[in-house]
């Protein structure tokens, strides 16, 4: 698509103040939908089984994605030539050196400008859940409620792709973006409504890049 930078700066955001969580996950679903059929160059990283029509569904395990590709890895993608990349709980499945090499190589691909749309459990909801059912556990026992919540810490561990190796939550999550050269511009919680408790996060790469590639001296845990 022939100057997608400019056109990707024609976004409205959904409005989320005093609004039913439901009329906000419509509109986000919306928006995001709209965003995918602009005709915008675009990835949808660790896809699993799901495919994102418009999007390159991309996967390291899954055989019938449309690239096998590992997020870590875009060598096959040239600097600024993506304007937008997807991940839907995914991230938490990376390792804390993963992450950095992820967001270095999302960075370089993207387009200034380019827009990074992230899903991921939150760990702060996580954790009030936990908390919960911990305490209602010892009045009426709940083991495989409980056996569940495991799972959404650590992942279900079906095979080497289903194991959680790092968490978020949003105020981490934006301090990792934006020490990659990211600026978060909306984000909302809980979305998707599924289980697992999670959140949206929809940032861009900088315009005018003064962003450091060399992050190696960093803790990557921070």
């Amino acid at each position: 698509m022939s100057d997608t930078t400019d056109c990707i700066e024609q976004i409205t955001y959904p409005r989320v103040a005093l609004r039913p969580l439901w009329f906000v996950n419509r509109d986000i679903k919306r928006f995001l939908s709209d965003l995918r059929t602009r005709g915008y160059k675009g990835l949808n990283l660790g896809a699993g089984r799901s495919r994102i029509p418009g999007l390159i569904n991309c996967d390291l395990f899954d055989g019938s994605a449309d690239l096998k590709v590992d997020a870590t890895d875009l060598s096959m993608f040239d600097d600024d030539s993506i304007d937008l990349i997807e991940s839907h709980h995914m991230i938490e499945h990376l390792s804390f050196a993963d992450t950095e090499k992820a967001f270095k190589e999302w960075h370089r691909v993207l387009r200034p400008r380019g827009i990074l749309v992230i899903t991921c459990p939150d760990i702060t909801r996580l954790c009030v859940k936990w908390l919960k059912y911990s305490m209602l556990n010892r009045i009426f026992p709940c083991p495989k409620k409980m056996d569940y919540l495991v799972r959404m810490f650590v992942g279900s561990q079906k095979n080497d792709g289903m194991f959680h190796k790092s968490v978020f939550d949003y105020k981490r999550l934006s301090r990792v973006l934006s020490r990659h050269g990211f600026a978060v511009e909306f984000s909302f919680a809980p979305f998707p409504q599924r289980p697992t408790p999670s959140m949206l996060v929809i940032a861009r790469k900088s315009k005018c890049d003064s962003y450091r590639k060399d992050t190696t001296t960093r803790d990557p845990q921070s």
